[in-house]
């Protein structure tokens, strides 16, 4: 009985230290990965602190919003995007549709599709409350972002989107100190 008891103590003392030396391994690569992919890594926090969106075609609308909750404006947009937008998201898109925003009520029935390269396409039908829970302001997969702070304006032929993003300059001061709150690091396994 002593025996048997040395035996399961050196078997569970010889997988934790399996665990422990995976676990260094581990450890020891994410930290190469923070160091080696630091400039670019801090560059991509930089540019993700705003968007740029802007679209040519038929457009008359205005808005301005200091998050999603709190807007003011409407109008309707049938355009082609250059697109530089949140969860980075590059490329072109066609955008369509009609919304109005008064606070945190929107009727909004849009949609961004086709779209291209690193652009998510998304259809927006909501009349309502809009709330940070909802599918189009996900983290990390989200079209939007509800906490964003800006406005849109369009007439005639031409469109702009802009917006900074707060969570994101909190990402990208604090990535400076190896800290990254969105988790949206690269990391040499995204090259695999």
């Amino acid at each position: 009985m002593k025996h048997t008891k040395h035996r399961l103590a050196a078997v569970l003392i010889g997988i934790g230290m399996l665990f422990s030396a995976s676990a260094s391994v581990h450890a020891q690569s994410q930290w190469m990965d923070k160091v080696t992919l630091y400039f670019p890594n801090r560059v991509l926090d930089l540019l993700d602190v705003f968007s740029l969106n802007i679209g040519v075609g038929l457009t008359a609308h205005a808005s301005l919003r200091a998050t999603h909750e709190v807007g003011i404006g409407g109008g309707f947009s049938a355009t082609a995007q250059m697109v530089k937008d949140h969860n980075r998201q590059y490329g072109f898109a066609r955008r369509d549709g009609a919304y109005s925003e008064i606070g945190p009520l929107v009727a909004t029935d849009m949609q961004r599709r086709p779209a291209y390269l690193l652009v998510k396409e998304y259809y927006w039908d909501k009349d309502g409350l809009v709330t940070p829970s909802e599918e189009h302001f996900m983290p990390k997969e989200g079209v939007a972002d509800f906490w964003e702070i800006g406005g849109s304006l369009g007439l005639g032929v031409v469109e702009a989107d802009v917006s900074i993003h707060p969570i994101e300059i909190l990402d990208a001061v604090l990535g400076f100190f190896f800290i990254d709150i969105t988790d949206d690091d690269l990391t040499f396994e995204n090259f695999r």
